[in-house]
């Protein structure tokens, strides 16, 4: 096992070896997770794949603006955040005293080379690791302790080139410590920002503070220090390259990062990946609807009183303060009614883009076998052309308004079959990121 330091190197060598971002490289990917199936199933697949892809790079022309989406999601996000802040309970990790043990000979050792000075900065950096695993999910970071992390992994570094192979698991799981705290407080920080640079930035994110969390799902089920998942290892450096300034992943790390996805949340990468996008719109979309709700509300108030004051005053004249609210009224009342029909343009249409992009994923998500168990089979085919017809709509910038009547209607139909699972999708994400 290398080191942090020499790990944090070959990560940036690794992840900007590649030649497409994150973005690109989720557009390449896509049409690879087509698993073996009938003639119709596989093209379904295929194009719902690549609609996912169109749909993620031109996110921003089929929703709008990521600054409003990310405002809608942040708060439940966070939430999430809080989650990794989570108290780990009194009783420490299985594996912490056989941690203390083993650093306890790597320090032995050491000092037997007549290293004191390492031996002095190391038994810092030992003290320090042991104390944070003890409370390893409750712990984040702050600015000094993220320079003491550094620090220590040079440390490690250096001890690691002197022990003995037989002692360097003490080491490797110091050094699996040390770059987790890393790594999230890292994510901490993107999390809690105001904004994010765009809907790439958002899934990247995400699917860093995902994988941490299965991180310490494994944690927990570690008994010792001996034989550690690789699996371990593998989701720290992808989550630091997932967050990093220049976020690439090489052909072999995405292969590997879809097995890990299968293995600790049950769906492959994509879908592991896009449905956070999905549930990003159906908030968003929520949000748009519950505002539609509270303006027509009040809208409704206001009309009727303009209406009493206009008939009040064909009868008889109106008192100073009543005309000067009939005068209000008419100005907001028509004010409110363009607002209120933009919103509703509006919310429609992302309706039925984001409820469309529900099916794709769960075209994705699904093998063919249930998808007739669940007889929607027939979607695959529907899907191909409402996927189609997305692609040619985001490679022109077409608006929902110049597609023709049976296109719209087309898009509308598919998204009205997956609206209830995309409301349940975006529900499911509240209840368990405000309850972590």
């Amino acid at each position: 096992m290398q080191t942090q330091t020499t790990i944090w190197t070959r990560q940036e060598s690794c992840w900007a070896s590649t030649k497409e971002l994150v973005m690109g490289w989720f557009s390449s990917i896509v049409n690879k997770v087509v698993s073996v199936a009938s003639a119709v199933v596989k093209k379904g697949k295929e194009i719902a794949a690549k609609a996912i892809g169109w749909l993620a790079d031109e996110a921003e022309t089929f929703v709008g603006d990521v600054q409003k989406v990310w405002r809608t999601v942040q708060p439940y996000i966070s939430k999430a955040r809080a989650g990794l802040l989570a108290v780990a309970g009194a009783v420490p990790w299985p594996w912490v005293r056989g941690l203390a043990i083993g650093l306890e000979r790597v320090l032995a050792f050491i000092e037997q080379l007549d290293k004191h000075p390492i031996a002095e900065n190391l038994q810092k950096a030992m003290d320090w690791v042991i104390k944070m695993a003890r409370d390893l999910k409750a712990k984040m970071l702050d600015e000094a302790e993220i320079a003491t992390a550094e620090a220590n992994a040079k440390h490690f570094a250096e001890a690691m080139k002197l022990v003995p192979e037989a002692e360097k698991d003490a080491l490797k799981v110091s050094e699996l410590v040390n770059n987790y705290l890393l790594v999230k407080a890292k994510v901490s920080r993107a999390v809690a920002q105001d904004s994010v640079q765009n809907f790439e930035h958002f899934l990247r994110i995400r699917a860093a503070q995902k994988l941490l969390g299965g991180y310490q799902q494994m944690m927990e089920d570690l008994k010792s220090i001996e034989n550690v998942d690789p699996d371990l290892f593998f989701i720290i450096e992808a989550a630091n390259g997932l967050i990093s300034d220049n976020p690439q992943l090489s052909q072999e790390q995405t292969q590997r990062l879809d097995v890990v996805t299968v293995k600790l949340f049950g769906k492959p990468l994509v879908p592991f990946v896009f449905e956070e996008m999905i549930i990003a719109w159906a908030l968003d979309v929520e949000a748009i609807e519950q505002q539609w709700a509270v303006l027509n509300k009040e809208l409704a108030k206001d009309k009727v009183l303009r209406r009493r004051l206009e008939l009040t005053k064909d009868i008889e004249p109106l008192s100073a303060e009543e005309q000067v609210l009939l005068s209000n009224l008419v100005v907001s009342t028509d004010r409110d009614t363009a607002t209120l029909q933009a919103l509703d343009t509006a919310g429609r249409e992302k309706r039925n883009y984001v409820y469309a992009s529900e099916g794709f994923l769960q075209l994705l998500e699904k093998d063919e076998a249930t998808l007739i168990e669940e007889d929607r089979e027939y979607l695959a085919e529907e899907g191909g052309e409402v996927g189609m017809l997305l692609i040619a709509c985001a490679q022109h910038g077409r608006p929902w308004a110049s597609l023709s009547a049976d296109e719209r209607a087309l898009i509308t139909d598919f998204a009205n079959i997956f609206k209830a699972d995309c409301k349940a999708r975006g529900a499911a994400f509240k209840e368990v990121e405000v309850t972590v």
